[in-house]
């Protein structure tokens, strides 16, 4: 079972996809695998931290507002990194946003 939206594959006994909420199909059409829709998206780095308690709540901020993110370096854990810098991005369109639902974090 394959949802035609996401692509993503399904065990038998599944009739809709979990993430697009829509029917399940037997098999994907060639058309439909050829069909990618991407799209191109900046990010621009608002701020960065080393503090890793921080960046959970950074999340939730920006999942309440709405603005897609990116932490780069959060996946970093290497006991040879220390003070591993992540900084928070989010798209060009969003960043006045962004910014202004963090300010009182105070993290630059």
């Amino acid at each position: 079972m394959f949802c035609p939206k996401c692509k993503c594959e399904y065990r038998e006994g599944f009739d809709f996809c979990s993430d697009c909420k829509i029917k399940l199909v037997e098999e994907l059409t060639s058309e439909e695998l050829d069909r990618e829709e991407f799209e191109y998206v900046e990010f621009i780095t608002i701020a960065a931290t080393s503090d890793v308690c921080i960046i959970p709540i950074v999340k939730s901020m920006l999942e309440y507002g709405g603005i897609r993110y990116f932490i780069k370096g959060e996946l970093i854990k290497n006991v040879a990194v220390f003070n591993n810098i992540m900084e928070i991005q989010v798209p060009l369109k969003d960043v006045q946003n962004a910014k202004d639902l963090l300010k009182e974090l105070d993290i630059k």
